[in-house]
C-alpha cells in the first residue's frame, strides 16, 4: 500500500509540474515578468492611479494580476525572490482586495458594478495570506455584498431603506467601497479581469477616475492590442491610467518556467530533469507564450516518465510538439484550425504562410508571391475567407491600417498554426521549403 501511495504521489507530481489550464496563483509557480511586477507594485504606492494590464491571449495576464493581489495583501514571497524587497508594502499601506472576472453576460458599466457588489469575492487584509495549503479557499474570502447589507442597515436605522434603493448603482458602489475602507481600516483594491468580454465599457473610465484615491484603487486586465480596444472612453482617465503592456516572454523567462517545475519535482522526490537541448527546443517552439511552454513540457515530461528515463531528451519534446495536432491538446485551437482549413488545401497554404510571419501585421505584398510560388491562384480570396465566421474569423484587418495588411485575431492561434502538423499531406513541408528558400535568397542578396 505504501508503494502504491508513493507511485500515486509521483504521478501527481508529474501531472502537476506544469499547469497549462490554470493561472499561476502561487509565487512558487510564477516565472519571469520582473519588470511588469515592479511597475505594478509601484502603482500600488501612487494614490489615484489605475493600472491596466493588457496584451494578447495566453501571455499570463491573469497570473500577473493574481501575484499583484497577493503583494497588495502583504505577501512578500515573490518580491523576495525577484529582488525588489524594498517594494514590500508596509502594514498601513496594504489592501483588502476584491477580484471579479467579467463574462460575456456583463453588458454595461452598471451591470459590472452590480455584479461586483453581488458576486465579487475578496481577501480580507487582516486574515492570513493564502499559502500553498489554503490558497483560494472560500474560508479566507469575503463578499462585497455583505458590506452592502451593512450599508443598507445603516440607512434603515438613520433614514429609510427606500432612500438607499433610490440611489444610482454608482452611488451604491461608492458608498459600499467607502464602508469597506472604514470597516477594515485598510485600502481597497478592485481587480476587474477579462475586461475585453464586457460588451460596452462606456462610462467605466469615468467611474474609475472619480473613485480612484488613496483608499480605493482599480486594476483592470484584458485582452487587447491597446487600451483603446478595452475602454471606449479611456481618454477621460488621462493621467490616472498607467498602462502595463504584456508582451511575449523573453527566452530566459520562458526557460524559468521549466526551472521552477524541476524544483517542484525535486521537492516531490521525482528525479527527472530536462536536458538543455530539450529546454531550448521548448522555448523556441513556445515563441514567448507560457501556455505552449506548459503544454509541450508537460507532455514531454509524461513521455519521459513513462519511458522510465531520468532526463527529458529532444526526441520527447519533438513528439510532444507533434501531438499539438491532436484534438486532446488545445481543443479550441484544433477546432479553429479545422474550421479555417475546411476542405481547401490552398487555404491551408495561405494560413500557414501567414502564421510564419514574425510580426503581428501581415503584409500581403510579401506573402502573396510566396502563395503563388506554391500554386495558389487567388490568395487574396482565400485570405478574405479567413476573415469570415464560416472559417473561424482567424484573420482581421488592423484598425486604421492599410487594406494590404492582416493580423491574426488570436496571436496564440497564430503560434499554434505554425507549430502543428498540416491537415493536407505535404503542406507543412512545402510551405517551409518555399519560405526557407525565399528568405535564404533575401539574406544572400
Amino acid at each position: 500500500m505504501a508503494k502504491m501511495s508513493h507511485e500515486g504521489d509521483v504521478r501527481s507530481a508529474i501531472l502537476n509540474a506544469f499547469r497549462p489550464g490554470a493561472a499561476m496563483d502561487l509565487p512558487s509557480q510564477f516565472a519571469g515578468r520582473k519588470d511588469e511586477i515592479e511597475s505594478l507594485v509601484d502603482t500600488l504606492y501612487v494614490d489615484g492611479t489605475c493600472p491596466i494590464i493588457y496584451g494578447d491571449r495566453g501571455l499570463g495576464k491573469t497570473s500577473l494580476a493574481l501575484q499583484i493581489e497577493r503583494i497588495a495583501l502583504g505577501d512578500t514571497e515573490l518580491l523576495d525572490e525577484l529582488g525588489p524587497s524594498d517594494r514590500v508594502l508596509p502594514t498601513e499601506n496594504r489592501f483588502t482586495t476584491f477580484s471579479f472576472p467579467c463574462s460575456d453576460g456583463v453588458a454595461s458599466k452598471d451591470d459590472l458594478l452590480q455584479r461586483l457588489i453581488n458576486t465579487a469575492a475578496g481577501f480580507d487584509a487582516h486574515s492570513t495570506i493564502p499559502n500553498l495549503a489554503e490558497s483560494r479557499k472560500l474560508t479566507t474570502r469575503i463578499k462585497l455584498k455583505l458590506y452592502e447589507r451593512e450599508v443598507q442597515e445603516t440607512y434603515a436605522s438613520g433614514r429609510t431603506t427606500r432612500e438607499f434603493e433610490r440611489l444610482s448603482i454608482e452611488e451604491k458602489f461608492q458608498i459600499t467601497a467607502n464602508h469597506v475602507v472604514e470597516k477594515t481600516n485598510s485600502r481597497v483594491l478592485f481587480i476587474i479581469d477579462e475586461l475585453d468580454r464586457m460588451k460596452d465599457t462606456r462610462g467605466l473610465a469615468s467611474v474609475v477616475k472619480n473613485m480612484s484615491s488613496r483608499d480605493i484603487k482599480f486594476l483592470l486586465v484584458g485582452v487587447g492590442q491597446s487600451v483603446s480596444t478595452l475602454l471606449h472612453d479611456h481618454a477621460s482617465l488621462e493621467r490616472t491610467l498607467i498602462q502595463i503592456p504584456v508582451w511575449v516572454m523573453r527566452d530566459d523567462d520562458s526557460a524559468s518556467i521549466i526551472t521552477k517545475a524541476e524544483l517542484a519535482l525535486r521537492q516531490a522526490k521525482v528525479q527527472i530533469t530536462f536536458s538543455q537541448a530539450a529546454v531550448d527546443m521548448i522555448v523556441e517552439a513556445a515563441g514567448g507564450f507560457p501556455w505552449f511552454v506548459h503544454t509541450i513540457a508537460q507532455e514531454a515530461l509524461k513521455l519521459t516518465f513513462e519511458a522510465d528515463r531520468a532526463e527529458v531528451p529532444e526526441t520527447d519534446v519533438k513528439r510532444a510538439i507533434g501531438r499539438l495536432s491532436s484534438k486532446k491538446y488545445g481543443q479550441q485551437f484544433y477546432d479553429l484550425y479545422q474550421a479555417a482549413v475546411g476542405n481547401s488545401r490552398q487555404r491551408e497554404i495561405v494560413l500557414r504562410l501567414f502564421a510564419k510571419w514574425l510580426d503581428a501585421d501581415l503584409p500581403t505584398s510579401d506573402l502573396y508571391p510566396l502563395a503563388h510560388d506554391l500554386g495558389v491562384a487567388n490568395p487574396a480570396l482565400l485570405a478574405k475567407q479567413l476573415m469570415a465566421h464560416q472559417y473561424g474569423r482567424v484573420l482581421v484587418r488592423p484598425p486604421y491600417a492599410a487594406a494590404s495588411l492582416f493580423r491574426f485575431t488570436n496571436a496564440m492561434f497564430k503560434r499554434y498554426s505554425n507549430l502543428r502538423n498540416s491537415v493536407y499531406e505535404g503542406v507543412k513541408s512545402e510551405v517551409d521549403r518555399v519560405w526557407n528558400r525565399h528568405f535564404k535568397t533575401l539574406k544572400s542578396d
